[in-house]
């Protein structure tokens, strides 16, 4: 009989394994079929527009499976995007509570959490998250440009510049002409114009070739009578960036003709024309040469400009000068009547477009409203700009 009980132990031990194996596998069938379920509900929920419900069904499948962790992300995201920001922070801050969560898990949690805040206009509690982010040895870029971008709604300008100045050598060459313009905000700012002047050469240190800040020390020098070092300026701006030169023509009438200096303000405007400053500058030229007496070379210069590039602008101005030419009769009246229509036409279009995201505008904005991208809207070039 104890023969018999030795022999059926081995048994016994081998289908308790069995039993043990199969009922493993039956709990975990059933775990993934309610898996399924709940997704398959959750989904329901939101297609149903009962996204509370969805919310709290997909909150309790956290607590199932550890591989759910970049679903609630995605989820997270997708209410941010549609607006439900109070959704999307209930999902992070979820996540974040987890004690099982990797360091690398949690770090992605909180910069979703800190985009959450953002959009829902909690920039002090944003801007604690992407501190803390910045702080650690191993953070990503994004966490930079989150804190820069916080800083940019809130204008401390100043708290981004020294953000900027922190990060390594190699990404501060790639923010140089962000954090040259943000210099020149805070130079806006400054009533003291010798602290304008302070600031705006720390901008051109950034990026020498900021047309915005030599735009703004060409104004100040002028201001002060300092038409020397206004015309430096001028020139510096003419080779930096031509396509804003059109901004800087009444800067250049006054300080050329502060010293009388008819040749070399036409050199300059001619040298603006040559390197492609476009419709503005040749009209500006063209009355400097009207007023000079030299009639016949300003309308050249005109009709050269369209045959090269044909604008509205020039076309209007050829229709004026002919104007003053032409005698009374039906044939002026008749021209008059065009001009008129195209001067109308050319007020109703944008002058400025953003070259990133194409926001239309009849103002010059140094910060895009639409993409806010820096120094990006320029002079709208073709048959309806320059």
């Amino acid at each position: 009989m104890l023969e018999i009980l030795f022999l059926l132990l081995p048994i016994a031990a081998g289908y308790g394994w069995y039993m043990g194996r199969r009922s493993i596998r039956q709990k975990q069938k059933r775990s993934r079929k309610q898996l399924s379920r709940d997704y398959f509900t959750g989904l329901n929920f939101l297609l149903s527009n009962e996204s509370d419900k969805a919310v709290d069904l997909f909150i309790s499948m956290l607590d199932v499976d550890d591989d759910t962790i970049d679903t609630h992300l995605s989820l997270g995201s997708l209410f941010r995007k549609r607006g439900e920001v109070d959704r999307s922070i209930r999902i992070h801050q979820n996540l974040i509570a987890r004690p099982s969560l990797t360091n690398e898990q949690r770090d992605i949690a909180m910069m979703e959490l800190g985009k959450d805040y953002l959009a829902a206009g909690f920039y002090d509690r944003a801007e604690e998250i992407f501190l803390n982010l910045v702080q650690q040895d191993d953070h990503s870029e994004e966490a930079e440009d989150q804190l820069i971008a916080i800083y940019q709604v809130t204008k401390d300008w100043l708290k981004a510049i020294n953000i900027i100045k922190s990060l390594k050598r190699k990404r501060q060459q790639s923010l140089k002409h962000l954090c040259a313009h943000l210099y020149c905000e805070l130079a806006d700012e400054q009533t003291d114009p010798d602290l304008k002047f302070k600031t705006l050469t720390l901008a051109l240190k950034q990026d020498s070739d900021c047309g915005r800040a030599l735009l703004n020390l060409a104004k100040l020098y002028l201001a002060q009578q300092d038409i020397g070092r206004s015309k430096e300026m001028l020139h510096r701006l003419k080779k930096a960036d031509i396509e804003l030169f059109p901004e800087a023509l009444t800067i250049a009438n006054q300080a050329y003709q502060a010293k009388a200096d008819q040749q070399a303000y036409r050199e300059l405007l001619h040298e603006a024309i040559l390197t492609g400053a476009g419709a503005s500058v040749a009209i500006t030229l063209a009355q400097h040469m009207i007023e000079q007496g030299d009639v016949q070379d300003a309308e050249k210069l005109i009709l050269d400009g369209l045959y090269r590039h044909p604008t509205m602008k020039s076309f209007q101005h050829l229709m004026k000068m002919q104007l003053q030419q032409a005698e009374d009769g039906q044939a002026k009246k008749s021209l008059n009547m065009l001009a008129e229509l195209v001067e109308q036409q050319i007020k109703f279009r944008p002058s400025y477009r953003c070259l990133e995201c194409g926001f239309p505008s009849h103002t010059l904005y140094w910060h895009c409203p639409s993409c806010k991208s820096w120094g990006t809207i320029k002079r709208i070039r073709g048959l309806d700009g320059e």
